[in-house]
């Protein structure tokens, strides 16, 4: 059964490097999200006919939160609660970015539509107007034309692909993406794809020779704890008579992104010994978030930490559809 007409992926494992040039990218490890009500994989993946080709780029898709948009049982369940939920539709089940302008809220598919089940899908970036494929490359094949469109280009990926559905603030959901725009978090080498899509090397189709250097579409997200906790970096000092735990916000944007969703970060101090001097907490939710390229400080009292002292730090966090809240760091800092 083919739902979709001819979904074009010849291009969706293959988004150029983001990374401004000197900037340092990020080694991303495979995402291990945590279960939080949104199914592992979105079923019935293997029917687009553009996974015939393309059946790995086709997998890791599957397994996203763009995947999961339309489908996801909390969204689902949020749409009942809103006296418009059409305006949703349109970052949930999006028709191609090529049809709006640049940087704009893309229109949406029709809801009742049995394509809609696959929320955010690769015609969302790589359908062209005239159905022409867009990437970064525009490499010649015998599938369908392809062309090298500007919404690829690094310094464009942002802007053109990620903002206009990633900056509206709605419901649960934080805009996090003025956060990144406000702050000309580009002049600084940051970019979404750059953060969000682990850079790899392989070919373009199952039978295609040539590798090239692409980014994975499993998105990193913070279902991932490891990815998560790479949101900060973390550093103890002393302080006259107390030691500051500080927590410098390095993702590009406030966090968190989501109402609902809330770090609990455990500070102990231990002497050389391993006993414990203090202890402290720091929380991070919606309103008392972590701004963009600030510093949050936690202080613990260290009267009698002498050479050796340490500080354990453990996080938790919470959000929508977890259980209960999930280990995301564990960390040991030494005192400077």
């Amino acid at each position: 059964m083919q739902l979709a007409p001819a979904l074009p992926l010849a291009l969706l494992g293959l988004l150029g490097w983001s990374q401004t040039e000197g900037a340092q990218a990020w080694k991303l490890a495979p995402p291990k999200p945590l279960p939080d009500a949104r199914p592992a994989e979105l079923e019935r993946w293997k029917e687009l006919s553009c996974a015939e080709c393309h059946e790995d780029v086709t997998r890791e898709w599957a397994r996203t939160t763009h995947a999961m948009a339309w489908i996801d049982p909390l969204y689902q369940e949020s749409l009942k609660e809103k006296k418009k939920p059409e305006s949703c539709h349109n970052c949930h089940i999006p028709e191609p970015l090529s049809h709006v302008e640049p940087g704009a809220k893309p229109k949406s598919r029709d809801p009742q539509h049995n394509w809609s089940h696959f929320g955010i899908d690769c015609n969302t970036c790589h359908l062209g107007k005239e159905g022409e494929i867009l990437g970064p490359f525009g490499a010649p094949n015998e599938a369908h034309r392809s062309v090298a469109a500007e919404a690829f280009r690094p310094e464009n990926q942002s802007a053109m692909l990620c903002i206009g559905c990633h900056a509206t603030n709605i419901g649960p959901v934080i805009g996090i993406a003025r956060d990144f725009v406000e702050t000309e978090q580009e002049k600084k080498g940051r970019s979404c794809v750059g953060c969000h899509m682990a850079p790899l090397e392989r070919t373009i189709a199952k039978d295609a020779t040539t590798v090239r250097k692409g980014r994975s579409h499993e998105l990193q997200t913070p279902r991932d704890p490891a990815f998560l906790a790479r949101a900060f970096e973390y550093r103890a000092r002393r302080d006259g008579a107390k030691v500051l735990v500080e927590f410098e916000n390095v993702s590009g944007h406030r966090v968190p992104g989501l109402i609902g969703r809330v770090l609990d970060i455990d500070a102990e101090l231990l002497d050389a010994q391993g006993v414990s001097l203090a202890k402290g907490r720091l929380s991070i939710d919606h309103k008392q978030f972590a701004p963009v390229d600030g510093v949050l400080t936690l202080e613990l009292e260290a009267a009698n930490a002498a050479a050796g002292a340490k500080v354990l730090l453990k996080g938790l966090h919470d959000a929508p559809g977890y259980e209960t809240p999930q280990l995301f760091l564990e960390r040991t800092l030494e005192l400077h």
